[in-house]
């Protein structure tokens, strides 16, 4: 069996790699090295298509292996046995005798298959393979590296939806170029007509060139009111739910803005009903039109004479309307009136689109999935840049570090699903307890980081008292109560750079954890920690397992969390944290 310190190595291989096939290496070297194997074969449950799905094979019998393996894939049934030899007499292959027995070791996480290990081992039993293995974090690394592959296949489809985005915007620029010159050629004496066409190549053309969606609905609808001598022309867009509402208006001189009145819930109402339609829409007069299905009342009080909608689709998906007003007399809206607004709507809602990819893929690259606080490449990057503002400008800078106790009890003895409501409902606290300046991120595991920019220690101590008394507040279904340990240090009470910040911080989580969890440590300049009293000792170890068991001895053991990290001393485990992403 391996040394703690190599097992703790070990895992850290494990956890530090995405790449899928590169993975699969780092995963039978260890399987050779804890097991003596000759060959090692590494394969990807598919939960979506209930299948083994990628296969990797190494060692020096890894040809061999690939071939009886090939045979063994396609007649899988999971078996409730975590360890099993397999039976080449029934899959009708044979092997080297000198390669015999082969093991399958099936991976799981919680009740869920992850994974399989194909694992030529004759010098091994069947019963000693999970032992062997038993400490290793395979379920999480594979789920990893598994998860990692689908996002970049799903970022993959999501450029090519933006190429053909492009590629109909092209299509629309040289459509209304067409249109353009078809009309003036057949009618030259329609000037005004052609201004408004003009105005659709000259909107397509902004459109392509601007990436500020706002600035772009703003000029278009200034653009669209004046080449159609209207009232108003708004658009409106709903975000997320018709419950959020945002207006773009353009008001005529003279003419009342009415853009609040469309918060009001006579105008949810009104916008709901428009958002609903897919085909153009002319309003006449609400006091002699018979026709109009909208509330009567509402159009009155935007006093209107006569009105045109007219949906912005895209991918037969409504993205939003505009909608042009006339309040001086009714207007009988032409078929060329109707077709060349529709033209600009196309143009609109191919920016909408586009905005609303650019903003979907920004926020997956700096937001963490499970909580929805930013992850550890946007709080990396905030960190440097607000330790550069505070030391430029010398104000103070807190960093407070927060670790979810007993996660892996928690994962052990509920499942996963109650290990990652704990991690999603701290994540919820720190969004709703963080100031716009502040910066909320999850670095990693049930590891969680609180940048406090202009805070001084003592404000930040309490802060962070307050904070674990939150979270000792939560209540998650299985185990109930939770708890965390927290680290305070500020700069430049405590450090002079950023990474020494970062390291005092840590060095406090990591006492406030040997000390007793659930409770708040604060960094001191000669390297020690100072503890913060607080009222409620009865902590949550208690309702998870006997506290005594997972309290650290004189020799540092008995660290009970996910990470064999108790043994080292701050400096070094805050070192080790920095060079891996366990996110």
């Amino acid at each position: 069996m391996s040394s703690a310190k190599d097992s703790y190595l070990q895992q850290i291989r494990l956890l530090s790699v995405l790449d899928l096939e590169e993975l699969s290496g780092v995963v039978a070297t260890i399987v050779t090295e804890r097991t003596g194997a000759q060959a090692v074969g590494v394969i990807i449950y598919d939960r979506d298509m209930d299948a083994l799905s990628n296969r990797y094979w190494h060692g020096d019998g890894k040809k061999d292996l690939s071939v009886v393996g090939e045979a063994f894939c396609e007649e899988f049934k999971a078996s409730s046995e975590l360890t099993l030899e397999i039976n080449f007499d029934a899959l009708d292959v044979s092997l080297p005798g000198a390669m015999l027995p082969v093991y399958c070791y099936q991976i799981r996480m919680g009740q869920a298959l992850c994974g399989c290990l194909l694992i030529s081992a004759p010098n091994v039993k069947a019963d000693e393979i999970a032992h062997l293995l038993s400490d290793l974090p395979l379920a999480r690394a594979l789920t990893n590296a598994w998860e990692h592959a689908e996002l970049c296949r799903e970022n993959e489809r999501l450029r090519l939806n933006y190429d053909e985005i492009e590629k109909m915007t092209q299509m629309l620029e040289t459509q209304t170029q067409q249109l353009i010159h078809d009309v003036t050629f057949r009618d030259s004496i329609r000037t005004n007509q052609v201004e408004r066409e003009r105005l659709v190549y000259w909107i397509s053309n902004f459109v392509r060139s601007s990436v500020d969606l706002q600035k772009v609905l703003d000029t278009t609808v200034e653009k669209i009111g004046e080449a159609f001598s209207v009232s108003r022309c708004m658009v409106l867009r709903s975000i997320d739910s018709i419950d959020q509402l945002d207006v773009s208006e353009f008001v005529a001189q003279n003419v009342t803005p009415v853009k609040e009145l469309f918060f009001s819930e006579a105008g949810f109402d009104f916008a709901h009903q428009a958002l609903s339609k897919t085909a153009p829409q002319d309003i006449g007069d609400p006091d002699t039109d018979s026709r109009i299905t909208y509330d009567r009342s509402f159009l009155k009080r935007l006093g209107i004479r006569s009105g045109l909608i007219v949906p912005l689709i895209m991918r037969e998906r409504v993205l939003g309307a505009l909608f042009l007003q006339d309040c001086a007399e009714p207007r009988d809206w032409s078929i060329d009136d109707i077709s060349l607004i529709g033209s600009l709507a196309d143009n609109l809602s191919v920016a909408i689109e586009n905005a609303d990819l650019h903003q979907e893929i920004a926020r997956q690259a700096v937001t963490d999935g499970l909580t929805g606080v930013a992850n550890r490449r946007s709080f990396n990057e905030s960190f440097s840049r607000e330790f550069e503002r505070a030391r430029r400008y010398n104000e103070p800078l807190s960093l407070v570090m927060i670790d979810l106790d007993f996660l892996k009890k928690i994962n052990d003895t509920y499942g996963h699903k109650a290990g990652d409501d704990a991690i999603a409902s701290i994540g919820k606290l720190l969004k709703l307890s963080s100031r716009v300046s502040d910066v909320a991120a999850r670095y990693g595991g049930e590891e969680f980081c609180l940048l406090l920019p202009n805070t001084e220690t003592e404000m930040a101590e309490q802060l962070a008292e307050r904070i674990r008394r939150m979270i000792y507040e939560v209540h998650v279904e299985g185990p109930g109560t939770i708890s965390a340990s927290i680290g305070v240090a500020s700069y430049p009470n405590h450090a002079d750079d950023c990474d020494q910040l970062f390291q005092k911080a840590d060095a406090a989580l990591y006492a406030a954890k040997q000390s007793g969890r659930n409770r708040v440590h604060v960094a001191n300049k000669d390297d020690t920690t100072r503890l913060t009293e607080f009222a409620d000792e009865k902590g949550v170890a208690a309702e998870l397992g006997d506290t005594k068991k997972n309290a650290p001895d004189a020799k540092g053991n008995g660290h009970s969390d996910s990470e064999p990290k108790a043994k080292q001393p701050p400096e070094k485990k805050t070192s080790t944290r920095k060079l891996v992403d366990t996110h």
